[in-house]
């Protein structure tokens, strides 16, 4: 499943695998490519808005000019006279603020993913959630043989605080470790059985 997104100079393009994300951006200063696996995505969200710059430097520098110019035209014969550079320094100026963009920040160990805020900026957040769950559900939501009930207990509720188990599914899993639990004398399923 592939997903892109383009708004002004940026690019980012998600092509989602069974196992990882092959993530691609290209902007004005260059590119970028990398893939991650979706258990090395991390659950942080950051926000970053992106302005142009060089409208903002030039809008200002207008704005100076023509403030520079009109107050120079009080010392002539025709008095105050309003420059144009002003109109066009604070066109630029209210561009800059006005065309911005919003992304959504996901830290990864290969670098972070920019997610263009927006309908398909939801799709594909939803997308690497669900995929996450799903990966790390088979990766790691089982009870391995030679584990203790602690580790059992320490393994699900690592995997609900990263979101991959509900509450209801933490329960469940808790009630099995503690029924096969030896302390408590109460017998349980099988070592090593799968729990989704």
């Amino acid at each position: 499943m592939e997903i892109s997104q383009k708004k002004y100079s940026n690019r980012v393009r998600y092509v989602f695998g069974d196992e990882e994300l092959d993530y691609h951006v290209q902007d004005s200063s260059g590119s970028r490519s990398f893939s991650v696996p979706y258990a090395a995505i991390s659950r942080d969200r950051q926000t970053l808005v992106e302005r142009n710059q060089w409208l903002r430097n030039v809008g200002l520098l207008w704005i100076v000019l023509g403030v520079v110019t009109t107050g120079l035209s009080l010392t002539g014969d025709q008095g105050l006279k309003i420059s144009f550079w002003i109109w066009v320094g604070l066109a630029c100026y209210g561009a800059y603020h006005l065309f911005s963009t919003r992304f959504t920040i996901i830290p990864t160990e290969a670098g972070n993913l920019l997610v263009i805020d927006g309908p398909e900026g939801q799709r594909i957040l939803d997308e690497i959630v669900t995929r996450r769950a799903s990966y790390m559900r088979s990766q790691y939501d089982f009870m391995p043989e030679n584990d203790s009930p602690e580790q059992h207990r320490s393994r699900f509720k690592w995997l609900h605080r990263e979101g991959v188990l509900s509450d209801d599914e933490l329960a469940q899993r808790l009630a099995v470790v503690d029924a096969m639990d030896p302390a408590r004398g109460v017998p349980g399923p099988e070592p090593g059985a799968r729990l989704n």
